[in-house]
């Protein structure tokens, strides 16, 4: 999807972007218990332009629903041994990895919705990503924001494509996450 200052696509995985993990960030958050769910990868890429500069951010993760009232999450934040550029998921290419201030924004991204308690029981994994020398932190933190209302679509069988849409449009996500059964 694209309009003249943002773009995003999405792919279902793109291993030459996995992170070994040499640096993580990981927790255990209060979430609410779900009844149903699968396992749900995705991997994404946005673009945004500021003036003449094109800023871009690609992150990929994994969540799996599990039972309980706890989610576990991990951010992999890593460059990779192999610092050969990667076609990405829209035009140009891309360094694999997550290097540590792009990591940090990754995480903050995360958090707003776990500070919340809105996520679902389960495991979540950021183990993919990509970065040019123009990425930017704050895009880096509004992907893994959108990606996290992707897997959840995906794990909860409703559609991502109007959250990728409302991002393109006007830059922003709702702040509703995708709809889960909630264990009674």
């Amino acid at each position: 999807m694209r309009t003249s200052g943002r773009s995003a696509a999405v792919d279902d995985d793109r291993r030459e972007f996995k992170l070994l993990g040499r640096r993580q960030l990981s927790g255990l958050d209060l979430a609410r218990p779900v009844t149903t769910g699968a396992r749900s990868r995705a991997v994404l890429e946005l673009q945004q332009n500021y003036g003449r500069l094109q800023f871009r951010a690609l992150v990929g993760g994994e969540f799996v629903p599990g039972e309980g009232d706890r989610i576990a999450w991990r951010v992999r934040s890593w460059e990779t041994v192999r610092p050969t550029p990667q076609q990405g998921l829209l035009r140009g290419a891309l360094l694999p990895g997550l290097p540590e201030r792009l990591g940090d924004e990754a995480t903050g991204g995360l958090n707003a919705n776990l500070d919340r308690g809105a996520l679902p029981a389960g495991r979540l994994v950021i183990d993919r990503a990509g970065y040019d020398q123009k990425s930017s932190p704050v895009l880096f933190a509004t992907a893994v924001d959108l990606l996290l209302h992707i897997l959840l679509a995906g794990a909860f069988g409703s559609p991502a494509e109007p959250v990728i849409r409302s991002w393109v449009a006007t830059g922003r996500i709702p702040e509703s996450l995708p709809r889960f059964d909630v264990e009674a």
